[in-house]
C-alpha cells in the first residue's frame, strides 16, 4: 500500500528549516575552497615560523621562547602534501558533486584538528593560550554543519585535546613547552605575560576574521536566495492574476452559449432535426464541462491570492457541511449506484462552510467517481490527542505509488484517472491542498491500485491557527 502525507503550513515550515539547517552544495563547495586558501597562509606561518628559528635563535631565547629548529618545517610539510591533494579534489568538484564537498571539507577537518593536537603539545598544552586554536575549526564547523556535526567536531578537538594533557600527567609522553622555566620567567619576564596576553587576543582576532569572513558568504547567499524567492514569488502572483483575469473573461462567452442552448430548447426544440439535437447536446455539454473548470480555476486562483474571508470563519459542525456536499452529489452517487455510509455526527471545526464545502466536496467527489460502479464511499470522523481525522474512503482504481507524490500538483492527472474519468481538470486536489494549507490541516493519503483510496484529512486546534494567520 502506497502512503503519501501532505503537511500543514506550520509542519512543512519546520520541515524546510530542518532541510536548510545544512548550507547549500554551492555555498559549502565555495567554502571547502576559501578552506584551503587559507590553509596556504598557515603554511607561510609555519614557514616564518621556521625560518626565524632557525636565524635568530638568539633573540627568541631573550624573549624566554625556546628556538622551534625541525617541528614547523614538518607541521609545514605536511600540511603542503595534505592541501595540494585536498585542492586537487576539491576543484574537481562541481555544484551537483553533494556529499562529494561534505566530505572533502569533513577530511580536511580531521586532518588540521591531528596538526593542532601536535602543535598544542609542542607549544605547551597546559602553559600556554595554544589550546583555544581548537576554536577556530569548532567555530566553522558551527557555520559548515548541522549541530549534531559541529558537536561532533567540538568532541573530537575535546578528546584529542584531553587524551593528550592525560598523556602528559601519565608519563606516557614528556611534557613540552616553548617556554623556558614558565613559571621562573612569570615572575622574572613581565614580557612572557604580554606574550600569553598577546598570543589569546591573536587567537581571537583570528576567530573572528573566520566567523566574519564564512558569515558574510552566508548572508550574501542568504540575500540572494530571498531576492530570487521574492521574484518567483511575484511572477507566481502576476501569473496567478493574469490566469483569474483571463479565465473570468471566459464566464460571459460560456453563459451566452448556455443562454442560446436553453432558447434553443425552450422555443425552437421541437422544430430542430434530431441530428441537430445532437450537436446541440454535445455543445451542452462541452459547455457544462468548460463552466465546471472556470469555477474550479477561479476558486484555485482566489485561494492561492489569499482572497479568504477572515470574517466568515466561524465554528461550523462537520456533518452540516458533509451533509450539504452529499446532497450535492446525490445525483452523481446515483448514478453511479453508490452506497453513501457516514459516522461523523457531534464534531465542530472552524472554518469558512464555502471553503470547506470546496474541500470536502472534491475528495467525496473523487471517491465516488472512482470507485467501481456499485460500490461503497465511507466517510467517518475520530478524535485523536485532540485532534480531528476525517477519512473519506472508496474501495475503486487507486493510485500508483510512483503517482502519489503528485496528486496535489495543478493539472496532474495518473492516465488510469484520466480514461476513468474524461472530465477531470486535474485541480480538484490542488484546490483541496491550497484550502488545507490555508487552514493548517495535514492530509494523508493510503491507497493500493484496484483496492481503493482513503484520504485522511487532520485538523488540529485549527482555531488557533486561522487566528494566527489573521494576525498576519
Amino acid at each position: 500500500m502506497a502512503t503519501f502525507e501532505l503537511f500543514t503550513e506550520t509542519e512543512s515550515k519546520k520541515e524546510k528549516l530542518s532541510k536548510q539547517a545544512d548550507l547549500g552544495s554551492t555555498v559549502l563547495l565555495s567554502n571547502a575552497r576559501w578552506f584551503t586558501r587559507v590553509r596556504w597562509i598557515v603554511i607561510a606561518l609555519f614557514i616564518v615560523i621556521g625560518l626565524t628559528g632557525n636565524l635568530l635563535p638568539g633573540m627568541l631565547e631573550s624573549l624566554g621562547i625556546l628556538p622551534p629548529v625541525y617541528w614547523p618545517w614538518v607541521l609545514a610539510g605536511v600540511l603542503i602534501l595534505t592541501n595540494i591533494a585536498f585542492s586537487f579534489h576539491v576543484n574537481r568538484l562541481t555544484e551537483d558533486s553533494g556529499k562529494s564537498v561534505e566530505i572533502n571539507i569533513w577530511l580536511q577537518i580531521i586532518t588540521d584538528l591531528l596538526v593542532i593536537t601536535v602543535l598544542v603539545y609542542i607549544v605547551g598544552s597546559t602553559t600556554t593560550f595554544i589550546p583555544f586554536i581548537y576554536i577556530f575549526h569548532i567555530a566553522m564547523a558551527c557555520i559548515f554543519f548541522r549541530p549534531l556535526g559541529s558537536l561532533i567536531v567540538t568532541l573530537m578537538a575535546s578528546g584529542l585535546y584531553i587524551l593528550e594533557v592525560v598523556f602528559e600527567i601519565t608519563g606516557i609522553l614528556p611534557t613540552r613547552s616553548i617556554i623556558i622555566d614558565i613559571m621562573t620567567r612569570l615572575q622574572e619576564e613581565p614580557l612572557i605575560a604580554l606574550f600569553n596576553a598577546f598570543s589569546a587576543i591573536f587567537i581571537w582576532l583570528v576567530t573572528w576574521y573566520l566567523v566574519s569572513t564564512l558569515s558574510r558568504v552566508v548572508r550574501r547567499q542568504d540575500e540572494k536566495l530571498n531576492e530570487a524567492n521574492r521574484k518567483l514569488l511575484e511572477a507566481n502572483e502576476e501569473k496567478t492574476m493574469q490566469v483569474l483575469v483571463t479565465t473570468h473573461e471566459l464566464k460571459s462567452p460560456v453563459s451566452g452559449i448556455e443562454a442560446l442552448i436553453n432558447l434553443l430548447r425552450y422555443k425552437y426544440w421541437d422544430e430542430i432535426p434530431n441530428s441537430v439535437k445532437e450537436i446541440i447536446e454535445r455543445i451542452e455539454a462541452r459547455s457544462k464541462t468548460l463552466r465546471e473548470r472556470i469555477k474550479e480555476i477561479l476558486t484555485l486562483g482566489n485561494i492561492k491570492m489569499g482572497n479568504i474571508d477572515n470574517t466568515a470563519v466561524e465554528p461550523v459542525g462537520i456533518e452540516d457541511i458533509i451533509s450539504s456536499v452529499l446532497k450535492s452529489l446525490k445525483e452523481e452517487a446515483e448514478k453511479r449506484k453508490i452506497t453513501i455510509k457516514k459516522d461523523i455526527e457531534g464534531k465542530i471545526i472552524y472554518g469558512n462552510k464555502e471553503h470547506l464545502s470546496i474541500l470536502f466536496s472534491n475528495l467525496i467527489m473523487n471517491a465516488i467517481v472512482y470507485s467501481h460502479e456499485g460500490g461503497t464511499v465511507e466517510i467517518s470522523a475520530k478524535i485523536k490527542k485532540n485532534e480531528l481525522h476525517v477519512y473519506i474512503t472508496d474501495h475503486g482504481i487507486g493510485i500508483r505509488e510512483d503517482a502519489m507524490p503528485h496528486i496535489f500538483d495543478e493539472y496532474y492527472r495518473t492516465n488510469e484517472g484520466a480514461k476513468f474519468n474524461e472530465r477531470s481538470t486535474g485541480l480538484g486536489l490542488s484546490i483541496v491542498r491550497e484550502i488545507a494549507k490555508s487552514y493548517g490541516y495535514g492530509i494523508k493519503v493510503e491507497s493500493q491500485v484496484n483496492k481503493g483510496t482513503t484520504f485522511e484529512i487532520i485538523i488540529s486546534d485549527n482555531k488557533k491557527s486561522i487566528e494566527k494567520r489573521d494576525e498576519l
